[in-house]
């Protein structure tokens, strides 16, 4: 049986048993990987993934079983197993409906790409080498700690008792080095650069090693600088880590409708800078977290978020978009199929402006870059703060100085009222968000000496 046949045939012994509804849920993935550590390759492997869940209601109670084993014995006691559950739980008021969408999605272009479906450990283990001698050619300072290259190929495949059945495949590849630069007996703080795409063609192994490499040197001789308040330049993750982070956790209908969201209240109003532009766009071409359907067999689409500063609309699954009487935004996530789908971003894109990175510095009279960060982001609230990594200070448009540690403070919404400018490069980032460098001002600088 097709991954598709195997949900199909898990939904009609649910309903076999005696289920209001039944929804299936499979996926198969294989992963080749190479680790690094101090440089040094240290394991290759590949991996199978493979299971099947099933979320079935009777009379508003819910029950969800699970099975890494795809053949139809196993198939039909997770079935069973599930129709127990259902029967022991509680009924569960809110509940309405499981997606009752029969459109069949199509895949957006480009997130299935052959060449890394067919890449074998060694041809991993080549990307690998290759981004490790760029480390070394672009600068004898700089040395990898550890670093790690997968290519995943996956199938997921859904069916329920309204008529949704689909399938898709899709393949990524992502990679990462932390590099470490040394000079006179003192070392940089570490880097971590990374790459994840959906195309092999657009991956630069020497390209990502030679970035380590800059970014762990520019960070040698740091110094303090007295602490101020004033405009800091996140690059593309930090802005990821701190901005985006809270964006989306503040339009998941989840946290809306469990008040846990200060946008709760807000649609229509501004709620931050003008410049400002984000939509949710999981049909993006080559898009990292693009696909045809969410989680739950839904269409994938396009949803405006901020519009000019104003706050447009929430993310929804079906659950949240039944409660709030409205439509799911094809937002529904599952970390994997043992879980229950929650709300999440697909590709969460903070539209970017005109100025380079290089502009955006000359434009600064007085402030840092940040190149990392890591800390507390609390989305309820919007408080922040955290250490800035590999920061500098800049001074009349210039790069001075790396600085020591340095502590950024403040908060996101306010932040969020605060941008001056956005950069033209945006990067597919670990957030599930593509971001561009971010200049805020009104930031608590706190160097220390």
């Amino acid at each position: 049986m097709s991954l598709q046949d195997r949900v199909e045939y898990a939904v009609r012994k649910c309903e076999k048993l005696g289920a209001s509804e039944a929804e299936a849920y499979a996926q198969k993935q294989r992963v080749v990987e190479i680790v690094l550590e101090r440089g040094e390759i240290q394991s290759e492997r590949t991996k199978i993934h493979e299971g099947i869940s099933v979320r079935l209601v009777k009379d508003k109670k819910l029950g969800f079983a699970y099975t890494s084993t795809l053949s139809e014995k196993e198939i039909e006691k997770a079935c069973e197993a599930a129709f127990a559950l259902a029967r022991a739980s509680a009924p569960n008021p809110d509940w309405i409906s499981l997606p009752k969408t029969a459109e069949t999605p199509t895949s957006p272009e480009g997130i299935f790409d052959p060449k890394i479906a067919e890449l074998q450990g060694t041809d991993v283990l080549n990307l690998a080498i290759q981004a490790a001698e760029a480390v070394k050619e672009k600068d004898k300072r700089a040395a990898i700690d550890d670093g790690k290259f997968t290519a995943a190929t996956g199938e997921t495949a859904i069916a329920n008792t309204h008529g949704i059945s689909c399938v898709e495949k899709a393949t990524v590849f992502s990679c990462y080095l932390v590099c470490i630069a040394k000079e006179m007996g003192k070392a940089s703080s570490m880097v971590f650069e990374y790459e994840i795409t959906r195309s092999l063609g657009k991956l630069s192994p020497t390209q990502l090693g030679e970035k380590a490499a800059e970014k762990a040197v520019a960070s040698l001789n740091p110094k303090s600088v007295p602490s101020f308040t004033g405009k800091v330049l996140l690059d593309t993750d930090p802005a990821a880590a701190v901005l985006a982070y809270t964006i989306t956790n503040s339009v998941n209908a989840e946290n809306v409708q469990r008040k846990r969201s200060l946008w709760a209240e807000k649609i229509g109003e501004e709620v931050a800078s003008p410049v400002l532009n984000v939509v949710d766009d999981g049909l993006l071409p080559f898009g990292v977290y693009s696909s045809a359907f969410d989680d739950e067999g839904v269409p994938r689409r396009k949803t405006e978020i901020l519009t000019k500063g104003v706050l447009k609309g929430f993310l929804h699954n079906s659950f949240t978009a039944n409660k709030a009487n409205t439509a799911s935004t094809g937002n529904a996530y599952r970390q994997d199929y043992t879980t229950l789908p929650t709300v999440l971003s697909s590709n969460m894109i903070i539209q970017p402006g005109d100025k380079t990175l290089e502009q955006m510095i000359s434009e600064i009279d007085k402030g840092i870059i940040v190149r990392r960060f890591s800390g507390n982001v609390r989305p309820e609230s919007g408080e922040f703060s955290g250490i800035a990594k590999q920061a500098s200070f800049i001074e009349n448009g210039e790069v001075k100085h790396a600085l020591k540690e340095t502590m950024i403070s403040g908060n996101v919404f306010e932040a969020l009222k605060n941008i001056v400018a956005i950069g033209s490069e945006t990067r597919a980032t670990l957030y599930r968000a593509y971001v561009p460098p971010t200049l805020v001002d009104n930031i608590k600088i706190v160097s220390k000496h």
